[in-house]
């Protein structure tokens, strides 16, 4: 399966959003850059996105209010909360968007434990992946953990640090010039 451009769909709807008649596109745009926006772990775009939706949509649209939830959990990071929330009937405007969110969510979750962790409670592990005990505990066997179970602890193997590339000093030349010409004009 391909992966999606979620990016290059965010900013496809976002010259939508600039060419729409009075400044207001139709309510399916607001739905999936917001749900984008959280996908991405954008929470401040989601943040103003969501201020400058009207209320007039807000209110014609339940769904919006439903993905902004996501949002306010996301920002709160209360994971367990997050996944409670991304457990609605989401409409085909957002499904896949949602499903990849998911995914994503998890995904980060795993790898914020691999980096932080020694050793978790299974139960306290199954709560940031959003998932029962047992199926936290395969799952984190797949990832070639280990699993105590007379303490029913999980211990995650640490990720191997990524390399340092230094950046060309052109590169740094340029960025320099840039942001020189940018306080310029």
């Amino acid at each position: 399966m391909a992966e999606v451009n979620y990016s290059k769909i965010a900013e496809e709807l976002e010259k939508q959003e600039l060419d729409a008649p009075n400044g207001v596109p139709p309510a399916h745009v607001y739905e999936q850059l917001l749900t984008i926006y959280l996908l991405q772990n954008d929470l401040t775009a989601a943040k103003f996105l969501w201020k400058r939706i009207p209320a007039s949509t807000k209110n014609a649209t339940p769904e919006l209010a439903l993905i902004w939830e996501v949002g306010q959990h996301l920002w709160q990071r209360d994971l367990p909360a997050v996944y409670a929330a991304l457990k609605q009937e989401w409409s085909p405007v957002v499904k896949d968007i949602i499903k990849a969110m998911h995914d994503h969510v998890r995904q980060r979750a795993v790898d914020l434990v691999a980096r932080a962790y020694t050793s978790i409670s299974a139960e306290d592990f199954a709560q940031l992946v959003g998932m029962g005990v047992e199926e936290a505990v395969i799952a984190a066997k797949g990832h070639g953990w280990g699993y105590d179970d007379p303490t029913r602890m999980i211990l995650p193997v640490p990720q191997a640090p990524q390399p340092f590339t230094p950046t060309p000093s052109e590169e740094q030349l340029r960025r320099l010039a840039d942001y020189v010409s940018f306080l310029e004009n």
